[in-house]
């Protein structure tokens, strides 16, 4: 209790000597070039900047008050997001003064749309034209859309002054929402960001106009150009002027609702960063790379001379990093779902897999069962069993030999042996995997270790058993920098009972405790905890059904979580996130049908196995709260399941001769049925097992650089030789290596 108040007055004191005392972030400049056309010479106030996704293009509107110079150009970089590579001469220019609706003068911002095959370009005059791509980000090959209807955008919606002077245009994500920069009138300091709705997605003419932010509290000069961060939270406005002018800024805003000007708060701004290589130029366009780690801006005099028209490229500290920085907020949060999730699927799976285990080993004199299982998924690296697995279930079922242990089945014949004894099994799994971006949260790379211990026993006609599981995942955030390691202690008491025709039913209830530690760039930024309890059940029905002995089964999972609220400090104490405490659900369905036909040929058999599911995830919305120490408002955002519906299907033969050697290939596909994200995994496998305490196994892994894989076991009364070797059997550059290890027991 100390240790906890001790801790409380701790952060609140850090605030208190902090909070006037923030360091501001700042870009960092790496280089700017000028910005020609075709034959070399400068095209006159390059107004807006953007980038492809992939950074391989660059685009430019050039501001001017001579309509023959009223042009979109793009230009090609061999390296992407950086303009030193910017190739000159393959410049292209789209003429927004030759058809239908032309643009006019003064032209300004330009934007595409979401999967850029429309771009939008419009002048502070008020006019406006549409050009449809043939190839995304493209302006090689374009089609002029027809006039939209709207004559003059200043005055077309209804706005917060009556008069809007466009200067830049912008969209959020899905294309509802329509903004433009009003850069005032003769700088009569009522310049500010106009919102509106779009009812049509990127269809201007719809619009309807919500609110306007004015930003002249903030920045001095003549608003020019807008941007958002990719999730809508952060905004930045850039002014300008008729000259250079050391006064410029850029002025960062948080929105607690994304999107929303109205939830906008000011939290600091920038100046004279522009100046960075000397050049005279002042600030007119803005824009961020891909991953927001880069800033590029472009400046113009057009009353001026010599090289002044340029693009600058700067280097951000975090993603879109400009006076504060912040972690990636709702990547984190749905992380943290999917580790608990994780952690409930992972303690059912292994025990369903005992269950499977039972089934199959019903000959077996004694039940004691240990193994080691590496799932690898997205990146595919297909399932590895290698013999170090079959050496460590080898040792530790010999520690057992001796131990008299009862024969539990679940089939219906049972066996005679004293049915009080306890049958003891392992498992280890790991699993390493990546889940794809959406347009709020970030890619994800995940890696997750466990370890599970079990008993049970046959109790009448049922099994009953309890497990422990601890847990390892580890969720790196790629794009920020932030990680999130997580260890969970799981307790589980599972149980089967027979029901008719061979149908069974398996469950299991478990509770368990999460410790979470975050980090960002290397540095521990705070911890959370959490406890859960879940169950889950499922039903089997072992009944014969055609020759593959189809067995149709039902899934359902539900389980509750809580997690504590904690502060999360980042790089600033300003953007230090307070988050409230978290109770959530989580639940799936799933069903299926799996198949294992035996086929037997004299000394050998020929095993056909696999199976097929669909899995429903019905966990609902998840709203949670959080405060950040810039303006102390609540925050709410949701936490969507990343894909609701999703199948899995398997397929492997393995064909065993009762010498010993055997022969197996195996594939398996995991298919979300609402993102684009799957999962595919290819093994093949050669073994021998002999009399002479000899094991010798290859594995073949084409997934992952062709990897091969070598494995030899020898027993020598009381020594083991084992000798360990890989081979990328394709690969220009080959990665081997061997490893001989002799070890002995007295």
């Amino acid at each position: 209790m100390i240790k906890k108040v001790f801790f409380k007055i701790f952060i609140i004191s850090f605030f208190v000597l902090t909070s006037n005392s923030f360091a501001v972030v700042m870009p960092v400049f790496k280089q700017s070039a000028s910005v020609t056309d075709i034959t070399g010479d400068p095209i006159g106030g390059p107004a807006d900047v953007t980038f492809s996704p992939d950074g391989t293009k660059i685009h430019f509107t050039n501001f001017s008050n001579n309509v023959s110079f009223g042009f979109l150009r793009q230009f090609t970089l061999t390296t992407p997001f950086d303009i030193s590579t910017m190739d000159t001469s393959s410049e292209v220019r789209l003429n927004l003064n030759a058809g239908s609706d032309d643009v006019g003068s003064f032209i300004q911002g330009h934007e595409f749309n979401s999967d850029g095959t429309k771009v939008f370009v419009i002048s502070q005059n008020g006019t406006f034209n549409i050009h449809t791509l043939t190839t995304p980000y493209d302006i090689s090959n374009f089609s002029q859309d027809a006039d939209d209807g709207v004559s003059d955008y200043k005055t077309a919606f209804s706005a917060g002054d009556g008069d809007v002077r466009p200067r830049d245009i912008t969209f959020n994500n899905d294309g509802t929402k329509m903004y433009f920069v009003d850069g005032g009138n003769n700088n009569q300091g009522d310049g500010g960001v106009v919102e509106y709705d779009l009812s049509t997605p990127f269809v201007p003419s719809t619009a309807t106009f919500v609110n306007e932010l004015v930003v002249t509290n903030e920045l001095s000069l003549f608003e020019q150009d807008v941007e958002f961060d990719d999730d809508g939270t952060r905004m930045y406005v850039i002014d300008s002027h008729t000259s250079a002018n050391a006064n410029a800024k850029i002025a960062v805003y948080k929105l607690s609702t994304p999107f929303h000007t109205s939830t906008a708060t000011f939290v600091g701004s920038i100046k004279n960063f522009f100046n960075a290589s000397g050049g005279l130029g002042t600030p007119i366009g803005l824009g961020f790379s891909s991953d927001g780690m880069k800033l590029y801006q472009t400046t113009y005099e057009i009353g001026g001379s010599g090289d002044l028209d340029r693009v600058y490229e700067y280097d951000l500290t975090c993603p879109y990093g400009i006076v504060i920085c912040e972690n990636e907020v709702a990547t984190v949060v749905s992380a943290q779902v999917e580790i608990a999730k994780n952690v409930m699927y992972q303690n059912s799976s292994n025990i369903f897999k005992r269950f499977d285990w039972l089934r199959r080993n019903e000959e077996r004199i004694t039940l004691n069962n240990h193994n080691i299982k590496l799932n690898i998924n997205n990146p595919i690296l297909a399932k590895l069993k290698t013999n170090l697995e079959n050496s460590l279930k080898n040792k530790l079922d010999q520690s057992f030999i001796d131990i008299q242990n009862s024969q539990a089945s679940l089939k219906n014949k049972k066996p005679i042996p004293n049915k009080k004894n306890w049958s003891y099994w392992s498992h280890g799994d790991i699993s390493i995997g990546r889940q794809g971006d959406t347009l709020s949260l970030k890619p994800k790379e995940i890696k997750a270790r466990g370890l599970m211990f079990g008993a049970d026993k046959l109790v009448d006609s049922g099994i009953f058993g309890y497990a422990f599981r601890y847990g390892n995942d580890v969720v790196n955030v790629k794009s920020s920098n932030e990680e999130l390691d997580t260890h969970s202690f799981t307790f589980n008491i599972y149980g089967s009972i027979p029901l008719k025709n061979q149908t069974h039913l398996n469950a299991l209830i478990g509770a368990s405790l999460l410790s979470m530690n975050q980090m960002a760039f290397g540095s521990y930024t705070a911890k959370r905890n959490g406890r859960q309890i879940f169950t889950s059940i499922t039903l089997e029905d072992e009944n014969q059904y055609t020759k593959y002995d189809l067995i149709p089964f039902g899934k359902l999972e539900l389980g509750i979580t809580q997690f504590s609220d904690y502060t999360d400090f980042s790089i600033s104490p300003i953007s230090a996130n307070i988050y409230d405490s978290l109770t959530f659900k989580t639940g799936s369905i799933s069903s299926g049908l799996k198949f294992d036909s035996v086929l037997y040929l004299e000394d050998k058999t020929l095993s056909r196995n696999g199976f097929i599911e669909y899995i429903y995830d019905f966990t609902p919305d998840i709203d949670y709260f959080y405060k950040s120490n810039a303006d102390n408002k609540t925050n709410k955002k949701t936490v969507s399941a990343y894909s609701p519906h999703n199948i899995k299907g398997n397929i492997g033969f393995e064909y065993a001769r009762e010498s010993g050697s055997t022969f197996a290939i195996n594939y398996e596909r995991y298919q979300s049925l609402d993102e684009s994200g799957h999962t595919d995994s290819l093994l093949f496998k050669l073994g021998r097992i002999n009399k002479q305490n000899t094991n010798f196994d290859v594995i073949y892994d084409p997934m992952n650089n062709n990897k091969t894989k070598i494995s030899y076991l020898k027993n020598l009364g009381k020594f083991k030789l084992k000798v360990n070797s890989n081979y990328s059997l394709f690969s220009k550059i080959p990665d081997y290596g061997a490893n001989i290890e002799l070890s002995g027991t007295f």
